[in-house]
């Protein structure tokens, strides 16, 4: 597994240091320019020791620990880098990223379609609605495999046979929430899964903004269904817009004078009819023509 042993390396060091990821990685550097960081660790301990400044036994047992927790990782599982041609352009500030599924799926043309973890009838309504435009259109849909919106959104596009990508707050052996589990599995079989986060770590609340973070990075926009004023989906479109990048709102949704999100952004896409998303948004996004579908004899998913 290309990278496993750098990552398992490198969390190690993090485990050690309980620092963050910018702290960790500049010490990682330093390390790999004194000896071969694709090694087991244990071979170059004497070096990890005096870089870190720790002693040997407390880098040696944390390096057992986490092994451990990587041995949980399917076989299967992809670890790359920012050296790989399939990493993410905007992605910034992530040591590696862990990938179960179809890995080219990082180099196509992705909307995100976030919203709240409680939507109304209309708003599943109107995200199934969104998402089958969009995937008519060639885009792949891209979200976090959380309740609500996201949910619904991952489910039209596998029911459909749309591209799909799943940005999770957790390590590829983990689900949250434990409902999504057979979901995200799909996912991963007939799309991809994609996480910044080793099984070596322990899951924190903030990992699911972190998860948002990079769903944007990962998009080329985001398309906010339905969500409060302060909600993940509307931080996510936030991140999106200070990137560049468009921002997607229902007429309905912006009309809405009961959230007062909508009208924060400088220069939303306010789609007026829900099944026009796709072709707006390649407007929007200055796409001229229709860009590659699923081919027509992949294996469809039977869903639940």
């Amino acid at each position: 597994m290309e990278n496993y042993q750098r990552a398992l390396n490198y969390e190690t060091m993090v485990r050690v240091l309980q620092k963050a990821d910018s702290y960790c990685w500049d010490l990682f550097q330093q390390v790999s320019n004194e000896c071969d960081t694709r090694e087991e660790l244990p071979y170059n301990i004497r070096t990890y020791s005096e870089v870190l400044g720790v002693d040997q036994q407390t880098i040696n047992d944390s390096y057992l620990r986490c092994r451990s927790a990587f041995a949980r990782m399917d076989k299967n599982t992809l670890i790359i880098d920012s050296s790989s041609p399939v990493w993410p352009e905007h992605a910034e500030g992530i040591p590696f990223l862990y990938l179960q599924g179809d890995s080219t799926l990082l180099q196509s043309k992705g909307i995100s379609v976030v919203g709240t973890r409680n939507p109304s009838n209309r708003g599943m309504a109107l995200a199934r609605e969104v998402v089958d435009s969009l995937g008519e259109s060639g885009f792949t849909i891209v979200s976090g495999l959380a309740m609500g919106i996201d949910g619904v959104a991952h489910i039209e596009a596998l029911a459909k046979d749309f591209r799909t990508i799943g940005v999770i707050g957790t390590s590829v052996c983990e689900s949250y929430p434990p409902k999504h589990e057979r979901l995200q599995s799909l996912v991963a079989q007939h799309g991809l899964l994609v996480s910044q986060f080793a099984p070596s770590r322990k899951v924190q609340q903030y990992f699911f903004m972190q998860r948002n973070l990079l769903m944007s990075q990962i998009a080329m926009g985001s398309f906010v269904i339905e969500d409060r004023d302060g909600g993940g989906g509307v931080k996510q479109a936030l991140y999106s817009e200070k990137q560049g990048k468009k921002v997607f709102v229902l007429r309905e949704t912006y009309d809405n004078r009961t959230y007062l999100w909508p009208r924060k952004f400088k220069d939303p896409v306010i789609i007026n009819l829900s099944h026009n998303s796709g072709s707006l948004a390649k407007r929007a996004l200055q796409i001229a023509r229709t860009f590659g579908k699923r081919k027509a004899d992949d294996q469809q998913p039977s869903l639940f």
